[in-house]
């Protein structure tokens, strides 16, 4: 009987464990993505520390950054 009920499953089992991988690899390259833009954000502190870029550019980049975190 559990051999039966093994393959009525099999379908569904296998649905769910490509659905679960799926969900890992999506978070995962969200995690790589709010990485990649606080990585960002600290280059543009730098950048305003040596005075590459001006307060007001600074500004507009940071705004840009932390609205594309926040889609996370």
């Amino acid at each position: 009987m559990f051999f039966v009920d093994d393959l009525v499953m099999s379908p569904f089992k296998g649905f769910l464990f490509i659905a679960k991988e799926v969900a890992k690899a999506v978070e995962q390259q969200k995690e790589q993505d709010r990485a990649d833009v606080m990585s960002q954000l600290s280059g543009l502190h730098a950048k305003l520390e040596s005075g590459e870029i001006d307060e007001d550019e600074f500004d507009s980049l940071e705004a840009e950054l932390l609205d594309r975190l926040e889609q996370f």
